[in-house]
């Protein structure tokens, strides 16, 4: 089966740390992105490969597994939850370092069912998932500039 893509970047007017800061702090994802409700993180540890958060949006909760830990530079982690339709689905985020600026790119990769019409429920997820990380690509540029602006990297923006 293949994989079903879509990719958004945007650049953040804030230096990588001040991104990653914001980006790694794993089980604050509610604190600066307006479409969920909660997360919190379900493992002891704090960071790396394998740490998993619990994500809700209204009534859907998913579980989110860090699979790629790259400080500064990539986070991805694997989202389950989603329905039967899909085989896998996975979000990426890549950090690239310009001076004080940094390109932003958040990935959703779809892979289908086995079955010839999960091809299509893939490309549909796969369209939602492209909006719903547009908006979380908003919000963490809002929260990183904020961040670098204070001067401190463990400073959150409001939710407004």
């Amino acid at each position: 089966m293949s994989m079903v893509t879509v990719t958004n970047e945007t650049n953040v007017a804030a230096p990588a740390e001040a991104v990653w800061a914001v980006l790694c702090d794993f089980d604050r994802l509610a604190d600066w992105a307006r479409d969920i409700d909660h997360s919190c993180r379900l493992t002891e540890r704090s960071e790396g490969v394998g740490i998993e958060r619990r994500v809700q949006v209204g009534s859907n909760v998913v579980l989110e597994r860090v699979t790629v830990w790259q400080p500064e530079r990539t986070l991805a982690y694997e989202i389950v939850g989603l329905p039967p339709l899909v085989g896998r689905a996975v979000n990426e985020w890549t950090l690239t370092a310009e001076g004080d600026r940094t390109r932003l790119a958040l990935t959703a990769q779809i892979e289908p069912g086995p079955k010839p019409p999960m091809k299509l429920a893939a490309r549909l997820l796969a369209r939602q998932m492209g909006s719903v990380n547009k908006r979380l690509l908003r919000d963490l540029d809002f929260a990183a500039t904020r961040t670098a602006s204070r001067g401190s990297a463990g400073a959150r923006s409001e939710r407004s």
